[in-house]
């Protein structure tokens, strides 16, 4: 009993000496330290995507706050009413990509590169090539800007080129079946420029094998260059994974 009372002595002094210590008053750097604040709120003129590394996603926060349904404390366990001073899991941090491209933005690039999306109607390339944009604009990178440009001006002529073939196929090959079963093509299937330059208004001339078989020659090629240009689309859609 005596040890522990010397002990209890020394503890005693011990704490004495402590509290008559002088420690400087907090300032406001520490005040920010042991308060709930983000960094972000520290920093002065922060840029969004400077923001995006350093904030924490809220939805991520909401989900780790909420109790746990594994384990459930009664009154009659020793951890109730106990608050840990750690949470259960850490929150997770939104990506700085989702914060920059937003989430109606992410969604679009799902649905247009997801497989049922590329089956039905192709990849969506003005949504890619504006998602790039965004992410250049946070994050310049030489060179991007001027290819992002040309995957456009590329995809534009592209679109253009197969729209007219498609039109000029469909229409030949309508052209192609109604000769086939020996009717006259109408005046109306007659190019616009041609009937002004020949003023044909009555029946056109009956083709024979050598014209059809030509046609048909026409078909094939317009076909192979549909063929080539829907190529070059997909050379530009392997472009663009390479920027994401």
């Amino acid at each position: 009993m005596a040890l522990l009372a010397s002990h209890l002595e020394q503890i005693s002094a011990s704490s004495k000496s402590i509290e008559q210590l002088q420690f400087p008053s907090p300032r406001i750097f520490t005040n920010a330290i042991l308060g709930d604040h983000e960094i972000t709120t520290l920093i002065r003129d922060t840029e969004p995507h400077e923001q995006a590394l350093f904030s924490v996603d809220q939805t991520a926060v909401t989900k780790s706050s909420r109790p746990s349904t594994a384990r459930v404390l009664g009154e009659d366990n020793p951890l109730y009413g106990r608050k840990s001073l750690f949470p259960a899991s850490q929150p997770s941090k939104q990506s700085i990509i989702t914060r920059l491209l937003g989430q109606e933005m992410l969604q679009e690039i799902r649905k247009s590169t997801s497989s049922t999306s590329q089956v039905q109607n192709g990849v969506n390339v003005e949504v890619l090539l504006r998602g790039a944009e965004k992410l250049s604009e946070a994050y310049d990178v030489a060179g991007v800007s001027e290819k992002i440009r040309s995957l456009r001006k590329r995809h534009q002529e592209a679109a253009s080129g197969v729209t007219a073939l498609e039109r000029k196929v469909a229409k030949q090959q309508s052209s192609l079946d109604r000769r086939n079963q020996g009717q006259d093509v109408d005046d109306m299937d007659v190019e616009p420029d041609v009937q002004a330059s020949t003023g044909i208004m009555g029946e056109v001339a009956s083709f024979t094998p050598e014209d059809i078989l030509a046609e048909e020659e026409e078909i094939k090629e317009l076909e192979a260059r549909k063929k080539a240009l829907e190529n070059r689309v997909s050379g530009m859609e392997r472009d663009l994974g390479g920027l994401r």
